[in-house]
């Protein structure tokens, strides 16, 4: 029997595809949406999409019939809906609904050895830049402060391309100076980026249990997180320059670890 074709703003599937781009809806359902062939491939394979939803274009094209072999829920929405829902101007006509992996924080610490902080990261796009680059650099976990962005913001989502159903991520409630001195108590040793006065990058000896610990693009880290880090390392730079992006400060010093690890 052929999907019916959804052409209302009214009906409730679409009302609720559209109430996901509010973090309170993604929190009390435990649903995000993620966008684009890509990314909603790797969604299917890392088992974290429960229903696919695509426009009746994408239903007459060759990937159509990968979608429906799948197994899984398709809900079929006009052109003029799905673009409703689209966070993009040129949608591809394909998006997964996806269901919040929860991780145990004491288990990521148990299983991994090169981990990020992130400490009131407010940028999207860094945010997703910086997921994508741990995916790459073989950093297994992610634990974000309560005052990071969501990292099921749908920007987010579209800027990871994917990496985000490959990493273990924990957005902490609480006071993160506490989790971090339980990280600490797991062994691992804590170097904060810092825009001056720290070790040379390329000075720094990584050994052991590693987390890398970042703060807000236009602050830094809290002085409470800095006494807590071993060590402050410094990306040299050209006089006259502040600072570096913090995702590409990220993608510096994960792939130093990298490198000498």
């Amino acid at each position: 029997m052929a999907n019916e074709i959804i052409t209302s703003k009214n009906n409730d599937i679409v009302k609720f595809l559209v109430s996901l781009s509010d973090k309170n809806v993604r929190q009390k359902s435990g649903c995000y949406l993620t966008e684009g062939k890509r990314s909603v491939f790797e969604s299917f394979e890392e088992k974290v999409a429960t229903q696919i939803i695509v426009s009746l274009s994408f239903t007459k094209s060759k990937d159509y019939s990968i979608v429906k072999s799948w197994k899984l829920p398709v809900t079929v929405l006009s052109d003029a809906m799905f673009q409703h829902i689209s966070e993009t101007k040129t949608p591809q006509g394909i998006s997964a609904l996806c269901k919040v992996k929860k991780y145990d924080l004491q288990a990521l610490l148990n299983e991994e050895n090169a981990i990020l902080l992130l400490e009131d990261v407010r940028d999207p796009g860094n945010m997703g830049t910086v997921i994508r680059t741990a995916a790459a650099a073989g950093f297994g976990g992610i634990i974000a402060s309560d005052g990071c962005v969501d990292v099921y913001n749908p920007k987010v989502v579209r800027s990871t391309v994917g990496c985000l159903f490959k990493t273990k991520i924990i957005q902490c409630k609480g006071d993160f100076l506490n989790i971090s001195d339980e990280i600490k108590h797991k062994g691992f040793r804590l170097y904060a980026a810092h825009p001056r006065g720290g070790k040379n990058l390329f000075d720094t000896e990584f050994g052991g249990k590693t987390a890398i610990v970042l703060g807000n693009e236009a602050n830094g880290l809290s002085n409470g997180m800095l006494k807590q880090c071993d060590s402050l390392v410094t990306i040299s730079m050209e006089k006259g320059v502040e600072s570096l992006n913090a995702s590409v400060a990220a993608a510096l010093m994960m792939y130093e670890v990298r490198r000498k690890k």
